[in-house]
């Protein structure tokens, strides 16, 4: 699974939401896994991420959503 804490680290604000972050990145995996993501990765994070109330620096999610990627790609 991707290393949130690492991903978030840099976000300059203290997150208690950790585990909320994880069953998101965990439920895009499973979609990315599936084929059932056809735009950005990092745009559907964030966009799931505001929807809970949680925002996160662009270079945050970009860095969740490459993570993503490339566990889905092995």
């Amino acid at each position: 699974m991707t290393d949130i804490p690492r991903d978030i680290a840099d976000d300059g604000a203290e997150h208690s939401d950790e585990e909320t972050i994880e069953r998101i990145a965990a439920d895009v995996l499973d979609e990315i896994e599936h084929g059932r993501v056809r735009g950005d990765t990092a745009t559907l994070i964030g966009e799931r991420l505001e929807a809970v109330g949680i925002r996160l620096r662009s270079e945050a999610i970009e860095s969740i959503a490459e993570d993503l990627e490339e566990q889905a790609s092995r």
